[in-house]
C-alpha cells in the first residue's frame, strides 16, 4: 500500500479498489503502516537498528 501511495501516486480509493478491500481497511492499514516505518526509522537514526 505505501508503493501504491507514494511511488505510484495512488488515492487510497484507488488502492481499495485495485486491492479489492474497504476504504476503510486501506485507511487503518497505511496508518498501521506509516506507525511502524516511522518506529523503525526512529530507531535506525538512535542506532539501535543497522
Amino acid at each position: 500500500m505505501i508503493l501504491l501511495s507514494f511511488y505510484h501516486d495512488l488515492r487510497y480509493r484507488e488502492i481499495a479498489e485495485i486491492l479489492d478491500i474497504p476504504l476503510g481497511t486501506v485507511k487503518s492499514r497505511m496508518r498501521s503502516a506509516m506507525t511502524r516505518l516511522r518506529r523503525e526509522v526512529t530507531l535506525h537514526e538512535a542506532g539501535e537498528i543497522r
